[in-house]
């Protein structure tokens, strides 16, 4: 009798753990969602973070979704950072992953990201022990853990523009196991020069080191090249807040070493093109054809463009972002594949209120928000 009930408890206890394991598994599952309809991290994610606006949308085609017990889906993850004071609430609608099949991932800055001097800070850019302000390497660096738990398996890349772009150079530049970054895309935006570090934490080195371990990355660069607030030659800028220790790099410079942080010869073939933005050209440089196999370096001059460069139309399309994650997918040649070009909204009518400018930059004008309007509402 006693016999029979150990063996019937060490059965159903089997059974237990099976089934256990079973809704453990069904629970971490990445489930996929409708197209404008993306699925909550925020609660995993944000708590016990120094972040009053955090939020992380996690965006997952039906085709990414694990499916089931085994799958393995490896459908490229792609992080989409807005630019200071921006928001994350378009770009479900806007990104474009349901038609590439690839994973978005939307998370929302505290007011932009903490890549440089904020008023907002409590610490100076240079205590790296501070736990009060935001630390943005350890933020995405646990989204990516998260989407890993979860099944998500593909390789990972970051779109930003302006602050956003900001954001992705340095995610890519502190890459490695934590940021396991394969390429970004970022406009109106170059590497720092100066300074090495700046920010909380571990992961806010500002330039690639192959001292420290820096994975090679793609890149695929738009910048305007008479842009008033992010200088095409380097040197300092507004956005800095006075701080004379934060210097951008010339963006030909910015180039160069990430060509020659991916073991490129840094030679570049350069092509002309027409532009809806500037004086009408934009030139390509297209470092590839001296990396090794599988890294894309290339870079978009739009000829007279401003901040809103980012959003310039090349030969009359946009340049087309997740098609370049596709292409470093495939290992595939040739430029990016234009996407159809964006219609430009309406007329509304109104008039510009010259006393306007975005809370969190005063150069954010009405002008410069009007260089590329179907951005306007990520200000």
């Amino acid at each position: 009798m006693t016999k029979m009930s150990s063996n019937h408890l060490r059965k159903n206890s089997a059974a237990l753990l099976l089934s256990a394991t079973f809704c453990w598994s069904l629970a971490a599952a990445l489930d996929g969602n409708a197209f404008e309809n993306p699925q909550s991290l925020t609660d995993v994610i944000c708590g016990g973070r120094p972040r009053s606006a955090c939020e992380v949308e996690l965006d997952v085609p039906e085709a990414c979704a694990t499916g089931g017990l085994g799958a393995d889906p490896a459908c490229p993850i792609v992080f989409f950072l807005h630019g200071s004071g921006g928001t994350n609430n378009w770009f479900a609608k806007t990104s474009g992953v349901h038609d590439a099949n690839m994973i978005g991932v939307y998370p929302q800055g505290e007011g932009g990201w903490n890549t440089g001097p904020k008023t907002s800070n409590n610490c100076h850019w240079s205590e790296y022990e501070c736990t009060t302000d935001p630390d943005e390497g350890d933020l995405i660096a646990s989204i990516i853990d998260e989407i890993r738990a979860l099944g998500g398996t593909g390789n990972v890349y970051a779109y930003g523009n302006s602050n956003g772009a900001a954001l992705a150079h340095r995610l890519a530049s502190n890459g490695g196991t934590q940021l396991p970054i394969k390429g970004i895309i970022v406009s109106v935006t170059q590497l720092l020069s100066s300074p090495e570090r700046s920010g909380p934490g571990t992961l806010n080195y500002n330039q690639p080191s192959s001292s420290r371990g820096t994975p090679p990355v793609s890149i695929l660069s738009i910048m305007g090249d008479a842009d008033g607030l992010i200088p095409y030659e380097g040197g300092s800028s507004s956005v800095f807040n006075g701080d004379d220790s934060f210097q951008l790099m010339p963006t030909m410079d910015s180039m160069a070493l990430w060509a020659s942080h991916n073991g490129c010869t840094g030679s570049y073939q350069t092509s002309e093109h027409s532009s809806d933005m500037g004086d009408g050209t934009a030139t390509k440089f297209d470092y590839t054809s001296g990396c090794p196999e599988g890294i894309y370096v290339e870079h978009y001059a739009i000829h007279g463009g401003g901040h809103g460069a980012g959003g310039a139309q090349v030969d009359g399309a946009k340049i087309d972002v997740l098609g370049f994650v596709a292409k470093v997918e495939g290992a595939g040649g040739g430029g990016p594949s234009p996407s159809p070009p964006t219609p430009s909204p309406p007329t509304s009518g109104c008039e510009n209120d010259a006393s306007w400018s975005g809370k969190f930059n005063t150069a954010h004008t009405c002008d410069y928000v009007a260089e590329n309007p179907p951005n306007r509402c990520f200000f």
